[in-house]
C-alpha cells in the first residue's frame, strides 16, 4: 500500500494550543534524527555506552531502594511489588521525576504481601530476602542477581549491564543467557519456530503487509519467516524457562518473566552475533524514554503469566459468538454481495457466525459512517442478518478523512470529523507540529491507501483519482491525538450511528499503527516519529510513545462503545497493540499471505501472543493476499466498473483445506481476504471435497465451543491462554521442548497437532510425527464415532501419522473432561443445547464450567453466571462422577445434561446418589426420556447417562460387572 503524508490549514474556528509541554528532542545512539533502527544497527554492545559503574550512595523509603551512582551521578530506583516481583527504573536525566508514572499498559503495581528480609546492607551489597526469591543487588560495581533459596535463576552481566549514553534517552540492560535457557513470549512475532533463542528482535508497530514490506535489516530479507522485522503489535515481554539448568545456575527448573515497559521502539537480542559476540548473554533496550522492567520469577510458566496479568490487566468475556466461525473480505462492496454471501453460507450448511464488511461499507471512505448507496436500509438489512444468526463488524481507522465530499459528489457534513475538531479548548486532532521546531498551525495530514479498484467496483470513491489502469482506494485525512481523555471520550461517542442506528455488533479496529503512506519526513508508513503526540501527560515526539497509540486508540473504543451500549458484551478484533491491549481487544496477525510459510507461521505467532497475555488471537485464514500458494493470477472479467468481475487469484484447494483445519483450533477463527485480488475464498465456493472436509472441522468447533468459552473464563481469572504451548501443560516433561512448533492444546488436555505442510498424492496425504507429553497417556481422539483404541504412554513419538485432507492428528488425555454441545448453524441458534460431558477413562480429575447467558454484561455487573466444578474418581468396580456448583446465580435454559462414560463395558448398575436408573436401551429412548436415564451404546462402548439440572450436587456412580 501507498501512501503520502501532507499539511492541512486548520479550520477558522479551530485554536492552536499555545500550553503545551514540549519534550526536547533525543536522538539515538546511531541517528541524530527520529527514526526507525534496525536490530543491527541498535548497539549497545559496542564501545561508546557508559556502564552504571559503582553506586555512591543508597537509601530505602519502604519497599523502594533509590541508588545513584558514581558516573554522572545518575539515579534510578528498584522496587519490590510481591514476594516474586520486583522492578529496576532508570531515566539517564539527572533529577529524574521518579513519582511520575506515564504507563499506558501497567494497571496494577499491587501484586501482593511483600515483606522484606534485609540480610545485607552496606557499601558493597544491598540482599533482599522475600520469602520466595532472594535479590543480590551489588554496589561496586552495579549488578542484580536473583536466587530461587541458593539457586541462581537470574543475573545481569558483570561489568556491564545497565548501560546508556550520556545526554541521550537511550538505554539497555544485559543479562546473562544461561545453558539450557528457552525463550519465548514477546507478543506478535514471525517465525515457524516458539523459541526465539538466537533471534534478535524489534519492537515497533508498522504496517508490515505480507511481512515483506517493512524496514528490514541489511542481508536479513523480510517474509513470514524472520521474526527480526517490526510487525503490527508489541509486546516487549521476555520469558525464561529452563528446564535443565546447568552450571552456575544448577538445580531445579524454574521460570521468569521480564516485561520491558517502554512504548518507544525497542529491541531484545538474545545471544544474535548480528553485529557483535553475543555469546553468553542477551539484551534489551529503547531508543527513549525509561530502563522501566519487571522482574516476574515463578515456579513455572503458568505463575509468570499470572502475575504479568495481574500487572497489564486480563480479559473480559467476550460475546459467546466470538468464539464461532467468521468470514471477512475486502470487496464486499454492496448489499448484494454481502446477503449473496450469508445466504450462501446456510444453503451450505458451513456453520458460521460473524460477516466482517471492511471500510467499503463507509460512505465515501468516511469512518464511523455508512453507505445508503451501496447498502440501502443498512438497518433493515442487519436486522435481516441478525434473523438469520450473523453478527457483523466495520472496519474502522483512525483517520478521519478531510475530503468534503460525500459518495454521491455532494459537499456534505461530516459530523464525527466535526466532533473532534469542535473539541475545546483545542481541536482533537493530531497538528503538524514537529519536535523542536515550535507550533504549527496546521494539522498533520496523512493518507491511507486501500489500494486499487480496477473495475471489479463500480462504486467509486469521490472523487475520483485515477491510479494505473484503475482508480485509487484511498483517504486523506487527519488523526485524534489518544493521549489527552477528552479526545478519547469524544472519539468514543462517534460509534453510536454504527452501534445504534445500523446494529453492528463488533467493532474491527484497522490501520492502527497508524498506517499512513510513506514522504520524506516520514520514510515508513507511519507517523513522522518526530511528530508531537500527547503520552497523558505531555507532548512528546511520537517516536517516544509510538507503541502506545494503538492502545490508547483501543481504549477509546472501549470505553465508548461500552457507554453507548452498556447492557450487551462488546468486543473489538484490532490488528496492532501493545502491552495491555487484551483489557480491551483481540488480535488478528495482520497481512498474511495465501503461502504455506504464513501457515506454518500461525502456530508459534498465536501461542506466543497467548503467552504474552493475549488469549484471543488468529490469522486470516487463507491469507489476505495472493503469494505462492495462489493457482493463477487475477484478470478482471467483463465491463469495467459496471458489472466486471475478479476472476483468478484462487488459494490452492489443499493450502485453504489445510488452513481452515487448523484455523478450527486457533482462539479467533476468521477467512479473509482481498476480494479485489482473489476471486473467492469462501469455502462454500470450491468445488468438492472442499466444503465437506471444511464442515468438518468448522462443525467440530461449534460442538467443542464450550471448551474455548471455559478457556476464556479462565483467562479472566488467571491470565492463562487458550491455545496452550505444550510446556504450559506439560512443565515436568522436557522433552515438549523439541515439539513446540506445530502442535498444542485447547485447554489442558486437547491436544491437535495439524497439518501445516503440503502433502503428495491426488488427493494429496501428509505425514507428520507427534509427540505425546510424559506424565499421561493419550487416546487418539474418535469424536464419539467409534470405540477408543487402546491408551498410548505419554513420552512416546508417533513418527508417521498419515493424515487424508479430512483428517488431523488429535489427541485426548486419559482422564479428560471434555463439555461439548449439539451442532448449531450459529451460536443461539437453539433455544436449548444440552451439554454432554465426555469422561475419558483414566486418572481421576476435575474440570471448571463456566456457563452464563454469553451475551449480556450481567454476568461482569452482577455475578449472573455459573460456575461448575465436575469431577471423576475411580472406585472399586467403577466410577463416581460428581457434578457439583460451586458459585450459581445463573440458570441456563438447558432442562438436562449428559455424562459420556467414554470405554466402558456395559455398566451393572448406574445410581444417582443412591437412587438407581433405569436402562433405557436406545439413544431414542435417552433423548425421549422425562427423568434420569441411562443406556450403554456397544458399538462405541460408551456409557450415556441423562441427567435433570435440578440438584447443586449430585454424585453419578457406575458399575461394571
Amino acid at each position: 500500500m501507498l501512501s503520502i503524508a501532507m499539511s492541512q490549514p486548520l479550520p477558522k474556528s479551530s485554536q492552536l494550543p499555545t500550553d503545551r509541554a514540549r519534550a526536547t528532542p533525543q536522538a539515538s545512539d546511531s541517528t541524530d534524527s527520529y527514526q526507525f533502527v534496525n536490530v543491527n544497527e541498535f548497539t549497545p554492545n559496542n564501545d561508546g555506552w557508559t556502564s552504571i559503574g559503582n553506586i555512591v550512595t543508597h537509601s530505602r523509603s519502604g519497599n523502594v531502594f533509590t541508588l545513584t551512582a558514581v558516573e554522572n551521578a545518575v539515579s534510578f530506583q528498584i522496587s519490590f511489588l510481591s514476594a516474586t516481583c520486583f522492578r529496576v527504573r532508570f531515566n539517564p536525566a539527572r533529577n529524574f521525576d521518579y513519582s511520575v508514572e506515564t504507563s499506558v499498559a501497567v494497571v496494577n503495581r499491587n501484586l501482593g504481601q511483600v515483606d522484606l528480609n534485609i540480610l545485607q546492607d552496606d557499601d558493597q551489597a544491598i540482599v533482599v530476602d522475600t520469602g520466595k526469591i532472594k535479590v543480590e543487588i551489588q554496589l561496586q560495581p552495579y549488578r542484580i542477581l536473583v536466587y530461587r533459596g541458593n539457586q541462581l535463576i537470574n543475573a545481569d552481566q558483570p561489568g556491564k549491564n545497565l548501560v546508556y549514553i550520556p545526554g541521550k534517552e537511550v538505554i539497555a540492560n544485559f543479562k546473562v543467557y544461561p545453558g539450557g535457557a528457552r525463550y519465548f513470549g514477546f507478543g506478535e512475532k514471525a517465525g515457524e519456530k516458539l523459541l526465539k533463542n538466537e533471534y534478535t528482535l524489534t519492537f515497533f508497530n508498522f504496517d508490515n503487509y505480507i511481512y515483506s514490506t517493512g524496514p528490514i535489516p541489511a542481508n536479513n530479507g523480510g517474509g513470514p519467516l524472520n521474526p527480526s522485522e517490526a510487525l503490527y503489535c508489541s509486546v516487549p515481554l521476555l520469558m525464561e524457562n529452563n528446564p535443565t539448568p546447568q552450571g552456575d545456575y544448577a538445580g531445579a527448573p524454574y521460570s521468569y518473566g521480564l516485561f520491558f515497559d517502554n512504548p518507544a521502539q525497542s529491541y531484545i537480542n538474545i545471544g544474535t552475533n548480528d553485529y557483535s559476540d553475543m555469546t553468553g548473554k542477551y539484551y534489551f533496550g529503547a531508543l527513549y524514554g525509561d530502563m522501566d522492567y519487571y522482574f516476574m520469577a515463578g515456579d513455572d510458566t503458568a505463575e509468570v503469566i499470572q502475575q504479568y496479568t495481574a500487572l497489564t490487566g486480563r480479559p473480559p468475556m467476550p460475546p459467546k459468538y466470538v468464539f464461532g466461525y467468521h468470514q471477512g473480505c475486502y470487496g464486499y462492496y454492496s448489499r448484494d454481495i454481502l446477503e449473496g454471501v450469508a445466504n450462501a453460507f446456510r444453503d451450505a450448511r458451513i456453520p458460521i457466525d460473524g460477516l466482517h464488511i471492511d471500510v467499503d461499507f463507509q460512505d465515501n471512505y468516511r469512518t464511523f459512517t455508512s453507505s445508503e448507496k451501496k447498502f440501502p436500509d443498512v438497518a433493515g438489512m442487519m436486522a435481516q442478518l441478525h434473523e438469520n444468526g450473523f453478527k457483523c463488524s466495520t472496519n474502522i481507522t483512525p483517520l478521519l478523512t478531510d475530503n468534503e465530499y460525500d459518495e454521491n459528489g455532494n459537499k456534505a457534513p461530516y459530523t464525527q470529523r466535526d466532533a473532534l475538531l469542535s473539541i475545546n479548548p483545542t481541536p482533537g486532532l493530531i497538528y503538524d507540529t514537529l519536535a523542536g521546531q515550535g507550533p504549527n498551525p496546521n494539522l498533520y495530514q496523512g493518507q491511507v491507501s486501500y489500494g486499487t479498484n480496477n473495475g471489479n467496483n463500480p462504486y467509486l470513491a469521490y472523487p475520483p483519482i485515477q491510479q494505473g489502469d484503475g482508480y485509487a482506494l484511498n483517504a486523506y485525512g487527519n488523526y485524534p491525538d489518544f493521549g489527552r481523555a477528552d479526545v478519547r471520550q469524544v472519539w468514543g461517542a462517534q460509534y453510536s450511528h454504527l452501534l445504534k442506528e445500523v446494529g453492528m455488533d463488533m467493532i474491527w479496529q484497522d490501520m492502527t499503527c497508524p498506517a499512513i503512506a510513506p514522504s520524506g519526513d516520514s520514510p515508513y508508513k507511519t507517523f513522522p516519529l518526530a511528530i508531537e503526540t500527547n503520552n497523558g501527560t505531555a507532548y512528546v515526539p511520537n517516536a517516544q510513545m509510538h507503541n502506545a497509540y494503538v492502545l490508547m486508540l483501543l481504549r477509546a473504543t472501549w470505553e465508548g462503545i461500552n457507554i453507548l451500549r452498556p447492557d450487551k458484551r462488546n468486543f473489538i478484533i484490532a490488528r496492532g497493540g501493545y502491552a495491555g491491549m487484551q483489557r480491551y481487544a483481540g488480535l488478528w496477525t495482520g497481512d498474511s499471505a495465501s503461502s504455506w510459510d504464513f501457515l506454518r507461521i500461525n502456530i508459534p505467532e498465536v501461542l506466543n501472543l497467548g503467552l504474552s497475555g493475549i488469549p484471543i488471537s488468529g490469522c486470516d485464514i487463507g491469507g489476505f493476499a495472493t503469494g505462492d500458494g495462489t493457482t493463477s493470477k487475477a484478470e478482471i472479467v467483463g465491463d469495467k466498473f459496471k458489472d466486471a468481475k475478479v476472476v483468478g487469484g484462487i488459494t490452492d484447494y489443499e493450502l485453504l483445506t489445510r488452513w481452515m483445519t487448523l484455523g478450527s483450533f486457533l482462539p479467533w477463527y476468521r477467512n479473509h481476504y482481498d476480494g479485489y485480488n482473489k476471486q473467492f475464498q469462501e469455502p462454500y465456493a470450491y468445488g468438492e471435497p472442499v466444503p465437506t472436509n471444511c464442515r468438518k472441522f468448522v462443525e467440530l468447533r461449534y460442538r467443542m465451543l464450550q471448551l474455548y468459552y471455559d478457556a476464556m473464563y479462565q483467562a479472566t481469572q488467571t491470565g492463562l491462554p487458550i491455545a496452550r504451548a505444550l510446556f504450559l501443560n506439560d512443565p515436568q516433561d522436557p522433552r515438549v521442548y523439541d515439539y513446540l512448533d506445530d502442535q498444542f492444546f485447547i485447554g489442558r488436555d486437547f491436544l491437535v497437532a495439524p497439518i501445516t505442510q503440503p502433502g503428495s498424492g491426488n488427493p494429496p496425504v501428509a505425514t507428520r510425527s507427534v509427540y505425546l507429553p510424559a506424565g499421561s497417556q493419550w487416546y487418539a481422539f474418535k469424536d464419539n464415532q467409534n470405540p477408543l483404541d487402546a491408551p498410548v504412554e505419554g513420552g512416546t513419538l508417533i513418527d508417521s501419522w498419515v493424515a487424508a485432507l479430512d483428517q488431523a492428528p488429535i489427541y485426548v488425555r486419559a482422564g479428560a473432561i471434555l463439555p461439548f454441545r449439539e451442532l448449531e448453524q450459529y451460536v443461539g441458534e437453539l433455544s436449548e443445547n444440552p451439554l454432554t460431558f465426555n469422561i475419558y477413562p483414566g486418572q481421576d480429575s476435575t474440570y471448571s464450567l463456566y456457563q452464563d447467558d454469553g451475551v449480556t454484561t450481567q454476568a461482569e455487573l452482577h455475578q449472573t453466571y455459573r460456575l461448575t466444578e465436575l469431577s471423576h474418581q475411580g472406585i472399586p468396580g467403577g466410577q463416581n462422577i460428581r457434578v457439583r456448583r460451586v458459585f450459581d446465580q445463573y440458570t441456563p435454559p438447558e432442562k438436562f445434561y449428559y455424562i459420556a462414560l467414554l470405554g466402558t463395558r456395559a455398566p451393572s448398575s448406574v445410581k444417582l446418589g443412591n437412587t438407581a436408573l433405569p436402562n433405557v436401551g436406545s439413544p431414542d429412548s435417552l433423548a425421549a426420556s422425562q427423568s434420569n436415564a441411562y443406556y450403554w451404546n456397544e458399538s462405541i462402548q460408551i456409557t450415556f447417562i441423562k441427567v435433570f439440572d435440578t440438584q447443586p450436587d449430585l454424585t453419578v456412580t457406575a458399575m461394571y460387572q
